[in-house]
């Protein structure tokens, strides 16, 4: 029995050593060696390459290399009652936390205000009047760890879910310290009542585009959009319309519908669009080497994989 780590754009070198050491007696392959494909029963992937599910008749379950499934999801290869799991542990989740508190916070204080008065020697105290509104689109891991963080600070946070929610492990509690609404209706409020709408939803046939004109319409003027979900999530052309009428009226952007941003892009060069290449949280190779290892063993004794997926849900 073995275990294969596919992930074609990642050096992964650092991380199967970690997964190694951690279990020496564990079967590692890294593609594309392969050795006997039959013997490999589970695989932790991140965009793999097409056909390769199909290569691999031992499988008895497959897992993300961090928190997209959509890549899983959306191969034809995929069996249809192959168990999906993700690897997405806690120092990922607290990772997007501090990246989304730091965003928000940057810019509700201004702070590039004092780098120009600094430029200029000018002494000019200044500090808003209240907190941010802050409203989070996903109750999923990392929507929780960012709600507790916000909390943390007493910012006001309203959740919004797709569905049923439901806690991905154990230690992961559901959203209960916030009021979380679902449905269309309610996510149209919730955009004319926040000042920084952030996304952090799985990509859906639901999601997909789900940042849109009427989003937009609905958002309170001179209020802010994050992405940290999926590129695919937003409406590009829709969103650089909508920043001419300040709904939003900034937009900072971790995720991209093609990836690395070409150059060329409109988003470059935007002056109230702020992009970071999509690292608001990155897996760390150890982090990820003791989840693989704790997900195939539960896999070998017969238990689901770490991270479950709903594969109906898409999430």
């Amino acid at each position: 029995m073995a275990l294969l780590i596919a992930a074609p754009d990642r050096d992964c070198a650092a991380l199967v050593a970690e997964a190694r050491h951690r279990a020496p007696d564990l079967d590692l392959r890294l593609w594309p060696d392969l050795g006997h494909r039959t013997d490999i029963d589970f695989a932790v992937l991140w965009k793999h390459p097409p056909g390769l599910l199909g290569m691999l008749p031992g499988l008895r379950a497959v897992s993300s290399l961090g928190a997209g499934i959509e890549h899983l999801l959306d191969d034809p290869d995929l069996p249809e009652e192959l168990p999906v799991g993700r690897l997405s542990g806690p120092r990922l989740a607290a990772d997007m936390a501090a990246w989304l508190v730091a965003r928000v916070i940057a810019h509700w204080r201004d702070f590039d205000r004092f780098r120009t008065l600094q430029r200029r020697q000018r002494w000019e105290p200044w500090a808003p009047s209240r907190p941010p509104r802050v409203g989070l689109l996903g109750t999923g891991r990392m929507g929780r760890a960012a709600a507790r963080a916000f909390k943390a600070l007493e910012i006001p946070v309203t959740g919004y879910r797709l569905g049923r929610d439901r806690a991905v492990e154990a230690d992961a509690p559901l959203l209960t310290d916030c009021e979380v609404v679902t449905g269309r209706a309610a996510l149209l409020e919730l955009a004319g009542q926040v000042d920084y709408l952030i996304c952090l939803l799985p990509l859906t046939k639901a999601t997909r585009g789900l940042l849109d004109s009427d989003l937009f319409g609905a958002m309170r003027r001179g209020s802010v959009l994050i992405n940290v979900g999926r590129g695919a999530h937003l409406d590009e052309a829709a969103l650089i319309a909508a920043l001419e009428r300040e709904r939003p009226a900034a937009a900072l952007l971790d995720v991209f519908d093609d990836e690395p941003l070409p150059p060329g892009h409109a988003f470059w060069g935007h002056p109230r669009i702020s992009i970071t290449p999509h690292c608001a949280a990155l897996t760390s190779d150890s982090e990820a080497a003791a989840l693989l290892v704790k997900s195939y063993r539960r896999v070998r004794s017969g238990r689901p994989p770490l991270g479950p997926v709903d594969r109906r849900a898409g999430y």
